[in-house]
């Protein structure tokens, strides 16, 4: 790890003990950069302000390790990583949520949304049976899809986190994935429809 990356970790974790003695709105940088041992022209160097600083906790502690490789077959098992991962800072997360939670569902949704899209493109590109609907469709109806996944996903996991965090990330997880099956069946069954009707037609 290199020393840049030390110091943005350090500092992450500085926020995340602060954010068990009191709400995120309520800390400032210089906290942060005292409980860090660093200066705050260092906090800077490093992050832009302390929304900067969270949205990179996110990113790298949540995000980034379990959505590698993700596939519309796996998505289910790295989205149960993802609650897994934010339920083991269980007090960050809902003091951060709750206090943040614009800032947090800009960053989600357009990590998700990219994330998705991703994802729908490599099963466009796939000769199996379930990427049949997908493959028919336009760009913009693939971008659509992608927002409307990321929508999803993070509606769940901002009420699942405000919620304290209930449910087993299994199971939430399980929920999900019965939806998306439910969802890619009656989309399966629309261009069933479609080419039937343009075959009736000729």
């Amino acid at each position: 790890m290199t020393e840049t990356l030390e110091t943005k970790h350090l500092i992450a974790d500085s926020l995340k003990e602060l954010c068990k003695e009191k709400s995120f709105d309520k800390i400032s940088v210089g906290e942060i950069a005292a409980r860090s041992h660093v200066n705050r022209q260092t906090f800077y160097y490093h992050f832009q302000d302390k929304y900067d600083l969270l949205k990179w906790i996110y990113r790298v502690d949540y995000y980034e390790p379990n959505m590698t490789g993700i596939t519309m077959e796996n998505w289910d098992r790295c989205l149960e990583g993802i609650l897994i991962a934010v339920r083991k800072d269980k007090e960050f997360s809902i003091n951060t949520i709750r206090h943040s939670a614009e800032d947090m569902k800009t960053l989600l949704l357009k990590d998700s949304e990219d994330i998705f899209n991703a994802a729908i493109e490599y099963l466009r590109n796939q000769p199996s049976m379930d990427s049949r609907e997908v493959r028919h469709m336009n760009r913009e109806e693939q971008r659509l899809l992608a927002r409307f996944f990321a929508y999803g996903i993070c509606g769940m996991l901002f009420e699942w986190i405000e919620q304290g965090m209930q449910e087993e990330p299994a199971v939430v997880a399980a929920r999900m994935l019965k939806l998306l099956n439910i969802l890619k069946q009656l989309a399966y069954m629309r261009v069933v429809e479609e080419q039937d009707g343009g075959e009736n037609g000729k």
